[in-house]
């Protein structure tokens, strides 16, 4: 009886522990179907779960509004990606349109080539195609040499661009349906494809991909993140991209790390931007003193997050606690029944018998209490999973109902 109530509740710990966010994420597909057609219930949830983070939301597109109204910006003509490393948290504005990323899509590029330093396959100064590894790193990402980009990519796609944009796929961690036929076919990229890569190359750091941040944090001084003054005090990493299309359309962006207290990762993205430049700069002045004042929340934050989950596990543990309480008071039933029908004597058998069975209690409550504490962290974990789906499909939702309004606007025109 004892081994099929422990044997019970670790099924049931196991089961919820991956049941329910299995639910979850069926209801919310099923609320995002249909387009526009998203429930008050849902709408109202995602915005309850806004701001679970360091980030207050609600500030930040504020702060983005006021930006595009006051360097005369078109709000689907730029797109920004941006990571306080301190923690994680994300946030991005118009982060699904894809743009031309000029020299911007060196970076990934020139990833695949440094991961074939740290796997072996390449040393950084050694003999490589007329030069070395770090030669061609510095003409590519310093410097921004076409021409050697050019004998990369041929290089790392065997002669096909194709091969290498989709083996870059893994720096970012994107469905694949979510990518723009663009990115494959002309090499398109999003503020969301470029800030993830980023992230991929800042967590990866030298080990992962030598010598590729150095190189990075040569380039263009004085320009771009770094445009203005107050950004002097901190080292920038960052590669600049720009090009203007056959139908006189100018694509311009830079992305990069800026190393802040709490290194910052930020993409910016424009399309026919008045002073680009500035807007570039003044948009890597913005994130930072952003991030900046962050920095002050930082502590007081973890201390939040460490207590929210120490609530957690002392929860968890304590439902486990009561479940096998009730457990051994079931078994000690049992066992009370048992010494009831049996002989007055207890025999050396019998004591071995129930040394054995308060062994096997023993272990299957410190099992249940082991699975609780599992499932605690889990839990946790699956909600931070969820926040971020919610963020996704609510920005899913609202440029839905941008482009639905656009639509409308332009219908009243033409009416």
């Amino acid at each position: 009886m004892r081994k099929k109530i422990v044997s019970l509740l670790l099924t049931l710990a196991l089961f919820c522990g991956a049941a329910l966010p299995a639910y979850a994420d069926e209801a919310d597909m099923a609320k995002v179907e249909g387009g526009l057609e998203i429930s008050q219930e849902y709408a109202d949830e995602v915005k309850a779960m806004r701001n679970g983070g360091i980030f207050n939301d609600e500030e930040l597109e504020k702060m983005m509004e006021d930006f595009i109204a006051a360097h005369k910006l078109k709000k689907e003509n730029i797109s920004i990606g941006f990571v306080y490393t301190a923690t994680g948290d994300t946030w991005y504005y118009n982060p699904d349109t894809w743009y031309y990323p000029g020299s911007m899509y060196k970076i990934p590029l020139m990833m695949l080539l440094a991961e074939q330093v740290s796997s072996g396959m390449l040393t950084q100064d050694g003999p490589f195609e007329g030069m070395t590894v770090s030669q061609y790193e510095e003409y590519i990402l310093t410097y921004s040499n076409n021409d050697y980009a050019h004998k990369m990519r041929a290089y790392l796609g065997e002669g096909d661009d194709k091969v290498w944009r989709k083996a870059a796929q893994a720096y970012a961690n994107m469905p694949e349906d979510s990518y723009n036929p663009d990115y494959m076919d002309y090499s398109y990229f999003s503020a969301r494809y470029l800030t993830e890569v980023l992230t991929t190359l800042y967590n990866g750091g030298e080990e992962r991909f030598p010598n590729i941040i150095p190189c990075m944090k040569k380039a263009n001084p004085g320009h771009y993140f770094g445009l203005n003054s107050q950004m002097a005090e901190y080292e920038i990493a960052q590669k600049y991209g720009s090009f203007i299309d056959n139908n006189n359309r100018n694509w311009n962006g830079t992305a990069g790390i800026i190393y802040t207290p709490n290194p910052i990762i930020l993409t910016v993205l424009t399309l026919d931007a008045l002073s680009y430049e500035k807007v570039i700069g003044d948009a890597a002045v913005m994130m930072t003193e952003y991030a900046l004042k962050v920095d002050e929340n930082l502590e007081s934050y973890r201390q939040a997050q460490a207590e929210k989950e120490e609530a957690a596990r002392r929860e968890a543990e304590q439902a486990a606690q009561e479940a096998a309480a009730a457990a051994a008071a079931e078994a000690g039933t049992q066992q009370t029944g048992s010494q009831t029908d049996a002989a007055p004597a207890a025999t050396p058998r019998t004591e071995r018998k129930l040394d054995l069975r308060r062994l096997a209690l023993s272990l299957g409550i410190g099992a249940v209490v082991l699975v609780a504490v599992v499932v605690a962290l889990y839990a946790a974990g699956e909600k931070r999973k969820k926040r971020k789906r919610y963020e996704e499909y609510r920005r899913r939702f609202e440029e839905e109902l941008r482009q639905e309004q656009e639509r409308e606007r332009r219908r009243r025109q033409e009416e």
